[in-house]
C-alpha cells in the first residue's frame, strides 16, 4: 500500500508540473535590431519616420498609408505598434524592437511623398538584425544579417 501511495503522489506531482509548463505564456523572442542608413537625399533631405508593427498578411496588403500613419501617432498608442522612430537623411541609425511571441512584423517608412516602397513585410523566421539602406529615390533595400552558427 505504501508503494502504491508513493507512486500516486509522484505521478500527481509530475502531472502538475507538466500542466503548469503547458499553461505558461510563450516566451517572447529576443529583440530584433535595425541598422538604417539613409542617403542625404532620401525623402528630399527631410525628416521622416520608421514604424515597426505586428500585422498579418491580409492587413498588410489592405492597409493604406493613412491607416498606418494614424496607428503610428494615435493616443493612446495602437497595441500593434512596436516602435516609431524618426529618421534623419544622411545618417546611420540603430534601433531595437521587442517582438511579440507571435505574428508577422511589417516595416513602414512614412516618407513625405510615399511611392511603392513605403512598406515591407519581413519573412519568418526573423533574423537577429536587418541592415536597411534607403536610397536617394526613397527606395528601401533590406539586407538580412547572416548568422555565423
Amino acid at each position: 500500500m505504501t508503494r502504491l501511495s508513493s507512486w500516486t503522489i509522484f505521478s500527481s506531482l509530475i502531472l502538475a508540473i507538466l500542466l503548469t509548463a503547458c499553461a505558461s505564456d510563450p516566451t517572447p523572442p529576443p529583440p530584433v535590431g535595425f541598422e538604417i542608413t539613409a542617403d542625404y537625399q532620401t525623402n528630399n533631405s527631410r525628416l521622416f519616420y520608421f514604424v515597426a508593427r505586428t500585422t498579418n498578411d491580409k492587413q498588410f496588403m489592405l492597409e493604406s498609408y493613412q491607416d498606418v500613419a494614424n496607428k503610428a501617432f494615435s493616443d493612446p498608442q495602437d497595441p500593434s505598434v512596436l516602435g516609431v522612430f524618426s529618421i534623419v537623411p544622411g545618417t546611420k541609425q540603430e534601433y531595437s524592437v521587442n517582438l511579440p511571441a507571435q505574428g508577422a512584423v511589417a516595416l513602414y517608412f512614412l516618407f513625405t511623398q510615399p511611392g511603392t516602397q513605403w512598406k515591407k513585410l519581413l519573412s519568418v523566421p526573423l533574423k537577429d538584425k536587418y541592415n536597411i539602406n534607403l536610397t536617394p529615390t526613397s527606395q528601401v533595400e533590406i539586407i538580412e544579417d547572416k548568422s555565423w552558427f
